[in-house]
């Protein structure tokens, strides 16, 4: 496969582009440039260097903020058909400083102009924008729920059933194996709290028989059981 069919297939199948004509398709190939990530290769201030909206073609990112004091805040995860960057100044699409990839990641960057004009050519494709823009809103708002009603042990069971929901490969019954590479350091940052507050509430997961961890994989064995975590609502 080419360049340029690679690029091609990689856009038919992306979920934001699902369904575009043949004209929308062509001007999306013409303006973007293929850029792949392996699992935690890191891209710094993607949208400082350049005004520029980056597309998730397939894979899986982390968007993380630092603070004042080295400090890492992870935004959320991004997967196939998001975006991130900037329109503008204050854009609606700017992120934070950093953008990790957890799995083998294809990213497709162009510029806020090239964006932008490609947007008024087709107004159907800036509809869909907008459409993942009202999605990205409702999912910081159910996360900020969470951080603000649940425990720690409550956010980690929400995050490990998500996570296995739209990432994980089932290997057997019941049991799902996280096809990413995150680090407790990930889950700290996607739940609000520390390293080792995470450590040891993964430790009783995995004492429970929950899960199964390595440095490399994270095993769901007992659903069920998170689910009920889960659903708890505690402080």
């Amino acid at each position: 496969m080419t360049t340029v069919d690679e690029k091609i297939w990689h856009l038919l199948h992306c979920p934001l582009f699902s369904g575009v004509s043949e004209e929308e398709l062509k001007d999306l190939e013409n303006i973007t440039v293929m850029i792949k990530l392996q699992p935690q290769e890191r891209i710094l201030s993607a949208h400082r260097e350049e005004r520029a909206i980056w597309l998730i073609k397939e894979g899986l990112v982390s968007l993380t903020y630092g603070d004042a004091d080295g400090k890492d805040a992870t935004v959320m995860l991004l997967s196939s058909g998001d975006l991130f960057g900037a329109l503008e100044e204050s854009g609606e699409l700017e992120y934070g400083e950093n953008v990790v990839a957890l799995k083998p990641t294809v990213l497709c960057r162009m510029t806020q102009q090239q964006m932008e004009s490609l947007l008024r050519k087709h107004p159907e494709m800036a509809y869909r924008v907008t459409k993942f823009s009202w999605h990205r809103i409702a999912r910081l708002q159910r996360r900020l729920a969470d951080i603000m009603t649940k425990s720690v042990r409550e956010r980690l069971a929400t995050l490990l059933l998500n996570l296995a929901t739209e990432y994980g490969n089932e290997q057997e019954a019941g049991i799902r194996s996280l096809n990413l590479t995150i680090t407790h350091d990930d889950l700290a940052r996607l739940v609000g709290s520390s390293r080792e507050m995470v450590s040891k509430v993964m430790g009783s997961f995995r004492e429970l028989g929950w899960i199964r961890s390595s440095r490399k994989t994270i095993e769901i064995l007992d659903l069920a059981s998170l689910e009920e975590v889960a659903n708890t609502v505690g402080i």
